[in-house]
């Protein structure tokens, strides 16, 4: 493929800003425009977010002035330009609000260490669960802010995934990210809480009401209707992932009494969810891995 040249990818760059900023209704002049260009660095993703930043609503802001707020902090180019950006994204989102920076905190751990991306009914029916009452607060809180950051912001049943992955490397790493850095923290222990009462709540047996037990799951037509109705995805990603929540945790007395708990009342049922699932094959890793943790937690 021949070498694309920077003179065509910022002309190319130009003509997107200015496509979508009109489609927004939030033309600039040509002049405004074209420095856009200029700063993207060839960086189609620092424009998106560009457009998005001046198009988003702020009182009694024009998209001229938006434009002039966006260019605070964004001189030079280079490796950190996106970074720039997703620090002014950000620092406009979450103002000054100690209770907004504490929320974008919280929700970006669960997205970040959430084995798998989840929509926002189901990351809000595993954060219901969460130990703290202070953290079972609606993610849209949140999220709502941030489609300009994430996809599955605006339909609660689409999974939640950045928009670039350079976003959640950002987040990640410190040195990139400053005050908006997101740790890990607890977020494994209410992760691994919230699996086990999600399954304390929704395994029974014969979840998905299979008429006969001497049917193969391949002989059953309607499974997969089945499946989906019976099993929804916070309940799918619990039974599959909760071990690896539980094994990144040191002892707490609290968690080995649930786990033990589980066993004693969900164990064959959880096999059975992972059997419709077709994923039965985890469990022997899983229950190895669980037996490792409670060995080591005896010690202690």
């Amino acid at each position: 493929m021949d070498e694309i040249s920077v003179e065509t990818t910022k002309r190319d760059i130009q003509l997107y800003i200015s496509h979508k900023l009109d489609s927004y209704g939030y033309g600039l002049p040509e002049k405004a425009v074209a420095r856009l260009a200029d700063m993207s660095d060839g960086l189609f993703e620092w424009a998106r977010l560009a457009c998005e930043f001046i198009a988003s609503p702020e009182e009694a802001a024009t998209p001229m002035e938006r434009y002039d707020d966006l260019l605070l902090g964004m001189d030079g180019g280079g490796a950190g330009l996106l970074d720039r950006m997703y620090e002014r994204i950000l620092s406009d989102m979450l103002g000054k609000s100690e209770r907004m920076h504490s929320r974008f905190y919280s929700v970006m751990q669960q997205l970040l260490w959430t084995k798998e991306p989840l929509s926002m009914d189901a990351l809000n029916a595993m954060r219901q669960r969460f130990s703290m009452d202070s953290s079972r607060y609606d993610v849209h809180l949140v999220l709502r802010l941030m489609g300009a950051l994430l996809s599955g912001t605006a339909d609660r049943c689409t999974p939640v995934r950045p928009l670039h992955a350079s976003f959640y490397d950002f987040l990640i790493d410190p040195s990139r990210s400053g005050k908006f850095a997101i740790e890990v923290g607890d977020i494994h222990l209410d992760l691994a809480f919230a699996s086990l009462r999600v399954m304390q709540d929704g395994l029974y047996f014969n979840m998905c009401q299979l008429e006969s037990s001497y049917l193969k799951n391949s002989q059953v037509q309607d499974l997969d209707a089945r499946i989906k109705k019976n099993i929804p995805s916070h309940l799918s990603h619990a039974c599959q992932f909760w071990v690896g929540h539980v094994q990144e945790i040191k002892f707490q007395s609290d968690l080995g009494k649930e786990v033990e708990a589980f066993f004693e009342e969900k164990l064959l049922f959880w096999m059975e969810a992972l059997s419709l699932l077709r994923v039965l094959s985890i469990a022997a890793a899983s229950l190895a891995g669980i037996a490792k943790w409670m060995d080591v937690c005896l010690v202690y």
